[in-house]
């Protein structure tokens, strides 16, 4: 009896190695450069940009290549994560540091879809580096594979022509990259905003969050690694999400901003220069975002004096 205990237990022992080592073999530990964000979902890094994929049992949708050599890692890291192949590559706007190198996927037989706009840009302005898209979208486009599925939605001009938001299903997760970055809203990182298309960015907003509500969904994917100060010796990486209400917030900055360029307007208290005289703007509604600059303000509110001028 001593015996079959004995082997008993040396039974269990292995069977109980055997099981951890299998686990082991189906859940490999994550690259340093991936960041799992939900069921099937995925942030790749590089530099300080994060793209999105998302990993299904019919193949991969990848998001945003970046450029070749983070195109290079991007299919590396991918490959740690899983076997399926790479069936899709979504482009989340015409910008060229977030979809060149797509090769890479093509290669192997993935397709790149865009916008239309984005299609379009790319022919005006063609870039070797830059795959033309082998499917457009003109407001809606579902990418499904293996019961999930990347929704794509376009609602007008807002950073660029052509951005497009992205939301994974079933996790629920949304990015809307370059426009909306965790961990919390903010003043540009450029206050000359060469890309931001005033005249439509009130709608854009209205309509994503529109979007969240109607689709329950309550985190933000960031597509940026900022360097966040939390008491610290070192500043700590940025969370890869944020909650939703960051969509709100960010929105109510950029409503501010056209309030205040709207009152200075009315009260003739614009330059020839295009320029808002300071001194006539309560400060106050914008001191509570992070990168508050005061002498940025000017400066991005001249953007949006041009573009209301031009009714654009």
């Amino acid at each position: 009896m001593e015996i079959f205990v004995i082997k008993r237990g040396i039974l269990v022992m292995l069977s109980a190695a055997w099981i951890l080592s299998a686990c082991n073999r189906s859940s490999p530990p994550l690259p340093p450069d991936v960041e799992q964000v939900g069921d099937g979902v995925y942030l790749f890094q590089s530099s300080t940009h994060r793209s999105l994929f998302l990993v299904t049992n019919d193949g991969v949708i990848v998001t945003d290549p970046l450029n070749a050599d983070a195109a290079a890692d991007y299919r590396s890291a991918i490959a740690a994560v899983t076997d399926q192949p790479v069936k899709f590559v979504v482009y989340s706007h015409y910008h060229w540091d977030r979809v060149s190198g797509a090769d890479v996927f093509t290669a192997e037989g993935a397709q790149i879809i865009a916008q239309e706009r984005c299609a379009q840009r790319f022919r005006d302005n063609p870039n070797p580096a830059v795959v033309m898209p082998d499917i457009t979208f003109e407001n809606e486009y579902q990418v499904s594979l293996g019961g999930k599925s990347l929704d794509l939605f376009y609602f007008g001009p807002s950073h660029g022509d052509c951005l497009t938001v992205f939301l994974a299903r079933p996790a629920n997760l949304i990015q809307i990259v370059d426009l909306v970055e965790p961990p919390h809203t903010s003043f540009p990182d450029n206050p000359n905003v060469p890309y931001v298309r005033p005249h439509n960015l009130r709608e854009f907003f209205a309509q994503v969050q529109t979007l969240t509500e109607e689709n329950g969904v309550t985190q933000v994917l960031a597509s940026h690694i900022k360097r966040v100060d939390n008491g610290n010796d070192e500043p700590q990486p940025s969370p890869a999400t944020a909650p939703v209400t960051i969509i709100a917030d960010q929105a109510r900055f950029w409503n501010e901003i056209y309030a205040a360029v709207e009152t200075a307007r009315a009260e003739k208290n614009i330059g020839i220069d295009s320029f808002v005289k300071l001194k006539t703007i309560d400060l106050e509604p914008f001191e509570s975002f992070d990168g508050y600059r005061k002498e940025d303000l000017p400066v991005i509110m001249r953007r949006f004096v041009g573009f209301y001028d031009m009714g654009r």
